[in-house]
């Protein structure tokens, strides 16, 4: 039963919105000789205020130190924006679904692009996934 897809909701304070940059956010958590295969991520996120305007972009990945490739980005995450938004992603884009290291024994984080966040936000994230066992 080790290989069951599940999903995992990890709530995510304004606080740890605005220091994603410096200080990631684990959504799953790495196992010794496994990987995690993402299958979905919803992100629900509570507009508070102030208003984001960073225009920093909302990074879905399994290592921080290749910033050019992840499982998926939000472009200008909550930029401007003044209501709850809803994020249903998957791995898309160009650069998307690419790490250029190995992603066994690696944790799934959330992170920002350089210099972090600054709006009133905070986020329910539910993350969609199986452990898969390397051969």
């Amino acid at each position: 039963f080790k290989y069951v897809i599940q999903t995992d909701k990890i709530s995510v304070s304004n606080a740890e919105v605005q220091a994603l940059s410096s200080t990631p956010k684990t959504l799953v958590g790495a196992l010794s000789g496994y990987y995690i295969n993402v299958f979905q991520v919803t992100i629900f996120v509570t507009y508070a205020s102030s208003t984001e305007s960073s225009s920093r972009d909302l990074l879905l990945t399994y290592d921080t130190s290749v910033s050019t490739t992840n499982w998926t980005i939000i472009r200008d995450c909550m930029n401007g924006k003044t209501t709850d938004i809803t994020y249903v992603l998957n791995s898309s884009g160009s650069t998307a679904g690419a790490c250029n290291t190995s992603i066994l024994n690696k944790p799934f984080i959330m992170s920002a692009s350089s210099g972090g966040f600054n709006g009133g936000w905070s986020a329910d994230v539910y993350v969609t996934y199986n452990y898969i066992k390397a051969l």
